[in-house]
């Protein structure tokens, strides 16, 4: 193995469960504390009240999903699209309320912790590691690369 394809290996890998680790708590500290949560949302005024329950309810859970995805090495570039999405979507919320000059907990990882900017730089950092890989198309020590191992010998 050549020293870019082990650099390539280190960094998808370690970028695989970074974003996965994440995604995995984050969702977990959620689903366990729902109503602060759903609170966290209303507080930061975007959402149409409607909605507020709805998003707090399912939002957690599709990080869950996700980060076992990534951890597990399955649909690992679906996967690191779908936290694309969300962070994008965190990214837009937060930067309105710094915008608007709101001073809360960004409700990210705990509710007593965590600044609205902080939170923006830490989603930038995690956009371009699940950027990777998405950009990626064969991801070693994963789940798929063993299935296409398989598909090869099978064939």
């Amino acid at each position: 193995m050549s020293v870019k394809q082990m650099v390539l290996v280190t960094l998808t890998t370690i970028s695989r469960l970074v974003l996965g680790g994440v995604f995995l708590w984050s969702g977990l500290v959620k689903t366990a504390e729902i109503v602060a949560y759903d609170h966290v949302v209303r507080t930061y005024d975007i959402l149409p009240d409607i909605l507020v329950q709805p998003f707090a309810i399912v939002v957690p859970w599709i990080e869950i999903i996700a980060g076992v995805a990534l951890l597990l090495g399955v649909y690992i570039r679906s996967s690191a699209l779908l936290c694309l999405i969300l962070l994008f979507s965190f990214e837009i919320a937060l930067g309105i309320n710094v915008f608007r000059g709101a001073n809360f907990s960004c409700g990210c990882f705990g509710f007593d912790r965590g600044s609205l900017l902080f939170a923006m730089i830490q989603n930038f950092f995690l956009f371009g590691i699940g950027t990777i890989l998405v950009l990626t198309r064969s991801i070693p020590l994963s789940i798929n690369s063993v299935k296409r191992i398989f598909t090869v010998l099978k064939s």
